[in-house]
């Protein structure tokens, strides 16, 4: 498996170089594309980071743009040693982490979500939190579902990555990264034309890691390779071809599912995890417990100038992963005073996923009135495939003697254990199918109205179980979601008042007990926001406010006046505000600072958890800031010093009448920076977790000991 997947990665990069051999004579430059996939500047930072197209699948300015956008790029990034992208996320207001399982999930506005969408489409690198050949992480708030469909959508909102492009100049960027806990890190990035007349452009990204936990036990090694090519066919033609390629050896983060606190009503067990009896640097779990992944991404983009008003931009993206390995988790048992593990153990989990979509973007006027508008076919097939045995629970371990069997566990044992153990082994594929407009309207100069809907029929063709050959739970659904909004421009550029109601959707699988087959409408999220965003020339201030509210209907639940029966009268609703502010108020000073507070809350459900705020639903109050200053000492020197942090407030994991409520405590961690450059030197000093605090996060039940002080060194050279 290894030989193929570094086979076509050598024979993309092989056939890219000899196609771009026999290019053409560069034509001159067409108005169209409009929108640039990259701009390379060899300067100082001057601008906030801004939303990509990709929030709204048209280039509209954010002052046009009725969606609020978290964009995490160059400005939050510089000079900050980050290897991953949940560090890059650390700096998008509202965003926190929750499970830190292998592939990590995050909260955005009271609903759990992941990096799944790369350039737009379905295409992210399952299991991979690399971020080398990342330019811009977009955090895009809301139910998305109008424009993106509802694969992998959560109705706080999406992620979305964008990576880098070449450019045309040529250029190579060198660096090596060391740090504690054994870190450490090689990276390249190659850029160069490949014709005399510069119509073909190829870039390379490679990055090899190598890191340790903080614990007894814990290792995470990766190679990630990131090939990417672009031809300009035609004035009006051009071709973008991409690849990824990953292959990753971990254990995964250790996950621990705490004690119920009530037991038969009383309060038996602790409330929040600082009262736990865990040893921070204990990890119980064992080094040749692994995770391997292999992945390999294909992404393409024609983009074709039809006329001076209108644009076609095909995408294709196929994503193929393949992993295998032991699974632990660990269950909090005995009044919280031992550790029961348990273990899935993968021969192979099989991720198809393969979207092509098609969009057709225009700029005209009606009768004197502004039109931008956006339609859109889209395909999308995803599978997925497992074969694994459960080998339950292995053991316990008392925490007050850990040694007694702390080490028994390890890769020997569990296969031994496996020899008994029934496998299961499925596929699950399913198809959608949609179409979906959006018109952009500017009845006045200030005033910008957004008109979106889509519609998506998903065709679900069931789990197939492959040792008996029976098909379960198969269905179809269909949805139209609508999306409105307006700005309006109170000074022009500068100060804007907007307003949107989104829709998305999620697709639910039909449900069989007691012989009866329950056949169920999608689950909807809709949001009313309103807002403003003031943009201040000269990049003094740049602030986005706003406040939202989500309700989510159709939920399954069991009927309240029979428990062995479903229903879909389930609903809740998250609300809250936002606040992000990107300044420099003078030359080189930068400061950054976000936050938001959400209130959640099951308004109709099961009795259990009718009227209390849902578990996975984040944080109420969280914040980000960062401040950084930039002193030019020579004519081809300067130095850089920065100072930032985060604010996560108490997360629920459990939170029902029935199991009670068991939280993680709140917690501030704070990072600082310095560095040096000179011509085509750099170098930077950080430190995350400044001053080692013990904090615990977690989500789908679980929750994780945090990272402490992570000093990190980087040398980059560019040529």
């Amino acid at each position: 498996m290894k030989t193929i997947y570094l086979a076509y990665a050598f024979m993309f990069t092989l056939l890219i170089t000899i196609c771009s051999s026999t290019a053409r004579a560069q034509y001159k430059d067409s108005l169209l594309p409009k929108q640039l996939d990259s701009v390379y500047i060899n300067a100082r930072f001057s601008a906030k980071d801004k939303a990509s197209f990709q929030s709204a699948r048209m280039n509209i300015p954010d002052y046009e743009n009725p969606q609020v956008t978290a964009s995490v790029g160059k400005r939050l990034t510089k000079n900050r040693n980050y290897t991953t992208q949940s560090a890059m996320l650390s700096n998008a207001a509202g965003v926190t982490p929750s499970w830190a399982g292998v592939a990590p999930y995050f909260t955005v506005r009271g609903f759990r979500t992941r990096s799944n969408f790369r350039n737009g489409l379905n295409a992210y690198l399952q299991y991979s939190d690399e971020n080398s050949n990342i330019q811009q992480i977009d955090v895009i708030k809301g139910p998305s579902g109008t424009l993106f469909g509802g694969t992998n959508m959560a109705f706080g909102g999406l992620i979305n990555v964008l990576t880098y492009v070449p450019v045309d100049s040529s250029f190579m960027n060198f660096s090596l990264t060391t740090g504690n806990n054994a870190l450490q890190r090689i990276g390249i990035d190659l850029n160069t034309h490949l014709d005399a007349t510069h119509k073909s452009l190829f870039r390379m990204f490679g990055t090899y890691t190598s890191r340790k936990s903080f614990q007894d036990a814990g290792i995470n090694k990766s190679i990630f390779l990131a090939p990417s090519f672009s031809y300009q066919l035609s004035p009006d033609l051009k071709v973008r071809l991409e690849a990824e390629f990953l292959r990753r050896n971990t254990t995964n983060s250790p996950l621990f599912t705490p004690a119920n606190p009530l037991v038969g009503g009383s309060l038996i067990n602790v409330e929040h995890s600082n009262d736990l009896n865990l040893d921070y640097f204990k990890s119980y779990t064992d080094n040749t417990l692994l995770w391997q992944t292999s992945s390999l991404n294909f992404y393409a983009k024609i983009s074709y100038a039809i006329s001076p008003d209108w644009q076609s931009e095909t995408n294709f993206a196929s994503t193929n992963s393949t992993s295998s390995g032991d699974y632990q988790t660990n269950l909090l048992v005995k009044n919280n005073t031992a550790v029961a593990r348990r273990v899935l153990h993968y021969d192979e989990e099989g991720m198809r996923n393969y979207q092509v979509q098609q969009n057709f973007i225009g700029h005209f006027n009606i009768r004197g009135l502004e039109n931008k508008l956006l339609v859109g076919l889209d395909y999308h097939r995803y599978s997925y495939a497992a074969n694994y045995k459960n080998a339950g629970y292995v053991d316990t371990i008392f925490m007050a003697n850990p040694l007694a069997g702390a080490n028994s566990l390890h890769a020997d044992l569990i296969r031994n254990l496996m020899l008994s153990k029934h496998p299961s082994n499925s596929v699950a594929p399913q198809n959608s199918y949609s179409a979906y407009i959006s018109d952009v309207i500017h009845p006045t100069d200030a005033l910008t109205l957004m008109l979106s809907a889509r519609y998506d029929r998903l065709i679900n063709l069931g789990t197939k179980d492959l040792l008996t050959g029976t098909t379960t739970a198969d269905y179809k659904q269909s949805t139209i979601t609508p999306k409105i909004g307006f700005t309006y421009q109170l000074l022009p550029k500068v100060a804007t008042f907007f307003g949107n109601y989104m829709s998305g959707f999620q697709n639910l699988a039909p449900t069989s007990t007691n012989g009866v087959l329950y056949n169920f409408k999608p689950q909807y999220g809709s949001q009313l926001e309103s807002g403003v965003k003031i943009a201040v020339p000269g990049n003094a201030l740049d602030l986005t406010l706003s406040y939202y509210a989500i309700n989510v209907r159709n939920t399954v639940m069991t009927d309240p006046n029979d428990a062995t029966k479903y229903t879909q009268g389930g609903r809740q609703y998250s609300r809250g505000l936002e606040l992000d502010i990107q300044a420099e108020p003078l030359p080189n000073l930068f400061i950054h600072a976000g936050g938001a507070h959400n209130i959640s809350k099951i308004t109709v459900a099961d009795a259990a958890v009718e009227g209390l705020r849902p578990v996975n639903a984040g944080p109420k109050w969280s914040s980000t800031w960062y401040v950084s200053y930039e002193r030019l000492v020579a004519k081809e020197s300067k130095w850089n010093v920065g100072f930032g942090g985060n604010y996560v407030g108490r997360d629920l994991i459990i939170n029902s009448q029935s199991a009670g409520s068991f939280y993680t405590d709140a917690y501030i961690l704070c990072n600082g920076n310095i560095g040096y450059a000179y011509r085509q030197l750099k170098c930077n000093l950080t430190a995350d977790n400044l001053f080692d605090t013990r904090y615990y996060y977690g989500g789908r039940g679980f929750i994780t000991p945090g990272n402490l002080r992570q000093c990190i060194l980087s040398m980059s050279l560019h040529f």
